[in-house]
């Protein structure tokens, strides 16, 4: 199953889990922790849109060979991402719950 993993994750990092190697990637490890941050969310739309869209060009730059994408930056856009998709998230339910 760790081949599995290595082939769909770039550049996965070994997490140990209950005494297991998982890999995971700088970019989910980031969405990870973004998703904990959850209280965190911004409250402006437009931040939340360059949050999610900053992640979304750092991958598909990265997907294209257009350019070599850090460990670091993967990161930080994974979080920006789940920050950002709290908002949409916080939202959406608010417009369901009005309906």
């Amino acid at each position: 199953t760790t081949e599995i993993y290595t082939l769909s994750l770039h550049d996965a990092l070994p997490i140990s889990l209950k005494n297991r190697q998982v890999p995971l990637c700088a970019r989910c490890l980031g969405l990870l922790i973004g998703t904990l941050l959850f209280p965190c969310y911004v409250r402006d739309l437009r931040i939340a849109s360059l949050l999610i869209a900053a992640m979304m060009i750092d991958g598909v730059t990265q997907a294209l060979c257009l350019r070599l994408s850090k460990n670091w930056l993967r990161f930080l856009t994974g979080i920006g991402f789940a920050i950002g998709c709290g908002r949409l998230l916080e939202r959406g339910l608010r417009c369901l719950l009005n309906m």
